[in-house]
């Protein structure tokens, strides 16, 4: 290639880029605009920003990001370009609707996900869209954005997505606008020192932050034994009290949930009798034997009562399903 054909091209990227200033001028100014010569403009744009040369496309990008208003296919080209040239367009453009933008949001890149979090107009459909479908960091600057607020579906689906996420959870912590079915949610997903944090912020009290912490941690527990064989139950069961994690409540709280193999299998370990006796005393003894049996177990007298309200009950139903 000559130096002269070089210059050539030079020169004709430069124009270009002149002209993406004018467009800018004319499209931004402001004033009304006469259909035809707007469209012809508007069309020269949407040759610009399929331009080969990427600073072109950068300085249309630029130029239009203060526009009020540009055809959405024109926008949403500059949008899901590479991210020199959509992220000043995204942190600052006020064409798309929240709808508009809720709808873009699945195909932007990642990083135009980042760019969009930390906009302080985002409006709800936008922001549910975000939580979503973009990625844990995105969602994380979304999170320490305090210019929107978020809606509560927006709270919730960030839980449920990246609940496994110990800094995002804890980062949700710092927000002072959560909503307090997900500030019960959290207490069991972050570090003592957070939910310490949560329980002075949103008033939260000791022993029901206790509970929480508990269920959750019974959820997982429960999950393993939900659909397991009453043999496979009791070898989980003596797993839990070899590592001391086997607690009255755990076992109440499987027993109330449908486990009564989880009850049997804890008294009969706890009391030092037999599987078979244990089931047997349990579900068919009287109610001296049961009461023998339970404080042998070690069980509170409210335990015992409400293990035998469960057993009464769960009789009952398989009596009545046959």
């Amino acid at each position: 290639m000559t130096m002269s054909s070089i210059s050539l091209m030079d020169s004709a990227k430069l124009e270009k880029i002149l002209l993406t200033k004018r467009i800018g001028q004319f499209l931004g100014s402001g004033h009304e605009i006469e259909d035809e010569p707007r469209v012809a403009v508007e069309n020269v744009a949407r040759a610009l920003a399929q331009d080969l040369c990427l600073q072109v496309r950068e300085a249309l990008a630029f130029e239009l990001r203060s526009c009020t208003y540009l055809p959405h296919d024109l926008a949403a080209r500059i949008a899901t370009d590479v991210e020199s040239v959509a992220g000043p367009f995204l942190a600052a453009t006020p064409v798309f609707s929240d709808e508009q933008l809720s709808g873009l949001i699945p195909h932007l890149a990642a990083h135009a996900h980042i760019t969009l979090a930390k906009r302080a107009d985002l409006g709800d459909k936008s922001i549910y869209a975000l939580v979503t479908i973009a990625g844990e960091e995105a969602v994380t600057y979304l999170v320490r954005n305090d210019k929107v607020e978020l809606p509560e579906a927006a709270f919730s689906k960030i839980v449920s997505r990246f609940r496994g996420s110990r800094n995002l959870m804890e980062r949700l912590c710092i927000r002072t606008d959560l909503p307090l079915a997900v500030v019960e949610d959290l207490v069991s997903l972050v570090s003592d020192s957070y939910r310490t944090l949560l329980m002075d912020a949103y008033g939260l009290d000791g022993a029901l932050a206790d509970r929480l912490v508990n269920h959750s941690r019974y959820d997982v527990i429960w999950r393993q034994v939900r659909y397991a064989s009453p043999h496979q139950v009791h070898a989980f069961v003596i797993d839990l009290k070899s590592r001391g994690r086997l607690s009255e409540a755990l076992v109440i709280d499987m027993a109330d949930r449908g486990s009564i193999a989880f009850l049997e299998s804890a008294v009969a370990l706890d009391a030092g009798v037999t599987l078979e006796a244990s089931r047997e005393t349990l579900g068919f003894g009287d109610m001296r034997s049961f009461v023998r049996l339970m404080q042998q177990a070690g069980f509170s007298k409210d335990g015992a009562g409400r293990c035998r309200r469960i057993i009464t009950a769960h009789n009952r139903l398989i009596g009545r399903t046959g």
